[in-house]
């Protein structure tokens, strides 16, 4: 099975914290319309993806300073990454390889599954902790 024909399921990237699950599912729903074939405007969708991780990475890394996350930093590198492909993505969209932009959009959602049963579950946790 390659890349682009697996498909996550919307629970394996829901941690169980609303706000971060509300943008968990923003995301899939961009990256939904990046992979459509029939969908696709890579530029206006591109950069819907990029808009949003920009905001989703900046919600994330609040709720982290706000509660003093003790890996904030571990985290706030992965979204450095993150920001930076996504970057990376679109100087390559403005160059005209719109191929190397399927296969990003078509990886995306395995990197993004993994991130948050990791990452964001763990952040999800000791929110909900502070909360309990």
């Amino acid at each position: 099975m390659t890349a682009a024909t697996v498909k996550i399921r919307h629970d394996e990237i829901l941690v169980g914290f609303k706000p971060i699950d509300d943008l968990h599912k923003e995301f899939q729903d961009i990256l939904d319309a990046l992979n459509d074939p029939a969908e696709a405007d890579y530029g206006q969708h591109l950069l819907a993806l990029h808009e949003h991780l920009l905001r989703h990475c900046a919600t994330e890394e609040r709720f982290m300073l706000q509660e003093n996350y003790p890996h904030y930093a571990r985290h706030k590198r992965a979204h450095e990454q993150l920001l930076e492909s996504v970057s990376d993505e679109r100087r390559q969209f403005d160059a005209g390889d719109i191929a190397a932009v399927r296969r990003y959009a078509a990886g995306m959602m395995e990197w993004f599954a993994i991130h948050a049963q990791s990452e964001d579950a763990e952040l999800a946790g000791f929110l909900k902790g502070l909360r309990a």
